[in-house]
């Protein structure tokens, strides 16, 4: 018979391997699925009678085949088929769907399967998604997300970069700013919202600072930190600090990258300079005083710049070289002459000649005037001076923006031409822009403001600077210049805002875990592997903070007064401590319980049923630590594991004996679940007061 005899719809095989003389062997199949013959044969598998034939035979033909022996043949089949597709998608499709196969069956879960869960779960739902395939819990997704480390995985993206292409190690620092609700929640043992630069505050944005790599390298958020009104000083610790994760991990920071906000003006000015170079735009390393660190403002932003002084003149004129004046005026004439056509020379809309105060942020408002087809069609109508500004700008922009090589082959437009040594194409527009004129308020006429001019200039001299740098320190053979840009953050923050059911108005919980993700996610797509911790991290709440709480203490009880119903309120959780946690805590004869009116509390809520907390327990909770400390130094208390150790310290000083270590887990918990509480209740508070004041201005 031959090998492949069993493959047909029944069969029944006899063989004898080794000699005549052996005992026969019987093996049946139906459609390629062994049948299972144990109680027919010996145990053997011998065959020593034609009854017993005859009844494997009778078994094969009425053999019911299990679904999961049936899942198991069919990835069987699809493994061999899928070695010998020529066609790459198609092979990507037949793994994927043989894998999902194979999980039906037997699932557990490799690590590619978490790389392919993590890769997925933030551009859908997650649970509409498991519906349809076979992909981790998402409890599991969760926790896996959490216990990725950032320096682990900073670490092994730059290991993979030097052995691939080392000078993508170079990496700009992208810095701004998202906003996000001001508001403060508890979960997972942490007190989230409050801001870190001003700990008394809600935060109402996330400073955001993101390595973008260089020679079209990876890029990753290094940090987000919570504030409320950022300043310069603060801004530039948090830069030097993610400068320093870096480059313990490997890279090379080469300087920052923001938009020409007046907090990012000062920061600018918070650097070193170098002193032998008029450069705004360099600066002394943080780092190290032998290094240079440039410091640029996105050209994305100066675009946007550029149109908004335009129309925001009082007469929408400017003037790069005082003499060729550009009016709005005639763009805007050029829209309302086509408006209504079908077929239109230009691709102008209301957006673009009337923007909103949101329609301002989106840069491709910007480009429908910056195009080349409105250059033709203003020059076509006699507009010749307001033509040639647009197509100054056009040529910068395109400069600015090259992504690839050989666009200026392709697309026949020199200014699309890469960085190379010898190009002087940024010089030709920095000499453009220093000789423009530029003032401010009521007399900015026909120009620039100071601050997008002295943005314009710092920006072409330092990317003049990056190039020759990379072009010699760095040995690039060409610059892309649209890698120098913080396009790649915004795009972040987009995901972000997806990633949590499109909410344009974040919290600080939704930035953190949104951030987490994604860093999963590089490491599932650009490492292939998730490492895990092997040991959680010393908690970084910890620490010099203790002495100053511990020594504090005094101050803030003595400046507290509580009510008799927070005095009510503590002895019942003193009382329900008691009994949670029963078990582990001793108390002496002679240790007295509390009396008046906070046990006459106790006793009418309970029925007889809750538990007389102790004095030594109601004092833990009430008169020299947990309530008092939280009401007078709320912002001290950012987490359940701080907040407990602050307790216990705090408790030893003041000799309370009470070391249970749930005790003050469970105390933390309820004081730190009082907190988010109390200032959910301000917010709406604070809203209802906002609505009513309006009503009030809108009845006047």
């Amino acid at each position: 018979m031959s090998k492949n005899f069993h493959e047909s719809h029944i069969s029944v095989i006899v063989d004898n391997i080794a000699t005549l003389c052996s005992p026969l062997t019987l093996s049946a199949f139906k459609n390629g699925i062994s049948v299972p013959l144990g109680k027919i044969l010996n145990p053997n598998n011998g065959l020593s009678s034609y009854s017993q034939f005859h009844e494997a035979v009778r078994v094969s033909v009425n053999y019911d085949i299990p679904l999961d022996q049936v899942l198991k043949k069919v990835v069987t089949l699809l493994q061999g088929q899928s070695s010998e597709c020529s066609d790459n998608k198609k092979e990507k499709k037949l793994d994927f769907l043989t894998r999902q196969l194979q999980l039906l069956t037997e699932k557990q879960f490799s690590m590619n399967d978490f790389c392919f869960a993590i890769e997925s779960f933030p551009q859908c739902s997650y649970e509409q998604l498991r519906e349809y395939l076979v992909l981790p819990s998402k409890r599991k997704l969760q926790s896996i997300v959490a216990s990725v480390d950032q320096d682990e995985v900073l670490r092994k993206t730059f290991e993979k970069v030097h052995s691939h292409k080392p000078q993508q190690r170079n990496v700009f620092l992208l810095v701004d700013e998202v906003k996000i609700r001001p508001t403060v929640a508890f979960s997972g043992g942490v007190l989230s919202g409050m801001a870190k630069n001003n700990p008394e505050c809600r935060a109402t944005a996330m400073l955001c600072v993101m390595m973008k790599s260089l020679h079209k390298g990876p890029s990753v958020m290094i940090s987000v930190t919570p504030v409320h009104k950022l300043t310069a000083a603060f801004q530039f610790e948090i830069v030097k600090e993610a400068a320093a994760a870096v480059e313990r991990s490997g890279g090379c920071v080469i300087g920052s990258i923001t938009d020409n906000h007046k907090v990012n003006q000062q920061y600018c000015k918070l650097f070193d300079r170098t002193g032998d170079t008029d450069s705004l735009a360099t600066a002394k390393h943080p780092r190290d005083n032998g290094r240079v660190w440039f410091l640029l403002f996105d050209t994305v932003h100066l675009l946007k710049c550029i149109r908004n002084n335009w129309i925001s003149e009082k007469c929408q004129k400017i003037s790069f070289d005082n003499r060729s004046v550009a009016s709005f005026t005639d763009v805007t004439q050029l829209y309302e002459a086509e408006k209504d056509s079908v077929l239109k020379m230009t691709s102008l809309t209301q957006a673009a000649v009337n923007p909103s105060k949101l329609q301002l942020q989106n840069v491709k408002h910007v480009l429908r005037v910056f195009n080349d087809k409105v250059v033709a069609a203003l020059t076509l109508q006699g507009c010749h001076e307001t033509a040639t500004f647009i197509q100054t700008v056009v040529n910068w922009w395109n400069t600015v923006n090259v992504s690839g090589k050989g666009q200026d082959r392709r697309l026949n437009d020199p200014h699309r031409a890469v960085q190379e040594p010898g190009s002087t194409s940024l010089d030709t527009f920095l000499g453009v822009f220093q000789g423009a004129d530029s003032r401010h308020g009521a007399t900015r006429i026909q120009c620039l403001t100071h601050d997008t001019k002295k943005a314009l200039v710092q920006t072409m001299q330092g990317l003049a600077a990056v190039c020759k740098y990379l072009l010699t320190s760095e040995h690039f053979e060409s610059v892309l210049l649209r890698e120098i840009q913080s396009d790649r953050l915004e795009g972040e923050f987009s995901v972000y805002r997806q990633s949590t059911g499109a909410n344009s108005f974040m919290t600080t919980g939704d930035v953190f875990y949104a951030c987490k993700k994604r860093l999963a996610r590089h490491a599932a797509t650009y490492l292939k592997s998730i490492e895990l911790q092997p040991e959680p991290k010393e908690h970084t709440c910890l620490g010099p903070v203790m002495l100053e709480d511990a020594a504090s203490i005094d101050k803030y009880t003595a400046e507290v007064t509580l009510t008799v119903n927070e005095e009510s309120s503590a002895s019942y959780v003193a009382g329900w401590l008691e009994s949670k946690c029963g078990g582990d805590l001793a108390f002496s004869d002679e240790e007295p319980l509390v009396t008046s009116e906070v046990k006459d509390f106790v006793e009418t809520v309970s029925r007889g049923s809750l538990t007389i907390p102790h004095v030594s327990t109601f004092e833990l909770v009430h008169v020299r630590l947990g309530l008092c400390f939280v009401k007078k130094a709320r912002h001290r208390a950012c987490c359940r594991k701080r907040l407990g150790s602050i307790l216990l310290t705090v408790a030893n000083f003041n000799s309370i004996d009470i070391n249970c270590s749930k005790v003050y887990t469970h105390l933390s918990n309820v004081l730190l679940h009082g907190i988010q509480i109390l200032e959910k209740d301000h917010q709406k508070n604070a809203v209802l007061l906002q609505t009513s004041v309006k009503k009030a201005r809108l009845a006047d």
